[in-house]
């Protein structure tokens, strides 16, 4: 996809289209399942400190990792396989930036009313299987905190804020473009919903490093020596 912008090419074929619509779905139903992974560790970090480390196993973070890419795979598989067998034998415009599976089932020449029925069910099962979860998760740490002093408080939110953003962030764009493709035609226009969904797939993963990185000391003492150097070198240019 990403060469396909740099050197100008709007084709694809009718394979990797449907493996871009595989690997997309797929990494993005992925990262939501090691959000979910996260809260569990953060939940067992702050309410149960003292049996984290014969808790949070080698064993078991591999378990938990390797579920998160399983259960990614089975909510793909399905609605990707049932578009990938019916015929096409109309356009072959895909009217998105990349092979969206709403858009490339408006190029098929039957019904997709299944099809539809079957790619909305398994989204809302992802969405809400990581959603509650998580949320179950931070409900369990908010009872903890309640007990808490006010700087166990404080520990506890700033191992939890970089968290608590970035799942903020991932999962409102994810129901908002969600919401959008219910219907074939959407809810905002058609230019609209591209931009929608290209910020959604570019800015999200964009800001998780930067979100996760500015905690961390190293980088930040880095960038205040960046920023000094800049800040001496351009003092030092203008002294007459």
């Amino acid at each position: 996809m990403l060469s396909g912008f740099l050197t100008n090419v709007s084709t694809i074929s009718v394979p990797g289209c449907f493996l871009q619509i595989f690997f997309f779905i797929q990494l993005g139903i992925t990262s939501r399942g090691i959000l979910t992974v996260m809260a569990y560790d953060r939940y067992v970090a702050i309410c149960n400190p003292l049996h984290y480390t014969s808790i949070m196993t080698r064993p078991v973070q591999l378990l938990l990792i390797t579920g998160a890419w399983v259960f990614s795979a089975v909510c793909t598989l399905p609605a990707n396989i049932m578009t990938w067998q019916r015929p096409y034998c109309g356009p072959n415009v895909v009217k998105h930036c990349w092979c969206d599976p709403s858009s490339v089932r408006q190029l098929v020449c039957a019904d997709t009313s299944v099809d539809n029925i079957v790619s909305h069910s398994f989204a809302v099962v992802a969405l809400l299987t990581s959603g509650v979860l998580i949320l179950t998760s931070y409900v369990l740490i908010g009872v903890s905190l309640s007990r808490m002093a006010v700087t166990q408080r404080l520990k506890a939110f700033r191992t939890c804020a970089a968290h608590l953003t970035v799942v903020t962030i991932s999962y409102s764009s994810a129901s908002f473009v969600y919401d959008q493709s219910k219907s074939t035609k959407g809810l905002l226009f058609f230019q609209v919903r591209i931009i929608v969904a290209v910020l959604y797939a570019a800015l999200t993963p964009f800001l998780n490093p930067v979100i996760y990185s500015l905690r961390n000391k190293e980088l930040k003492e880095s960038i205040t020596r960046t920023v000094s150097r800049f800040r001496s070198k351009f003092s030092w240019g203008f002294v007459c």
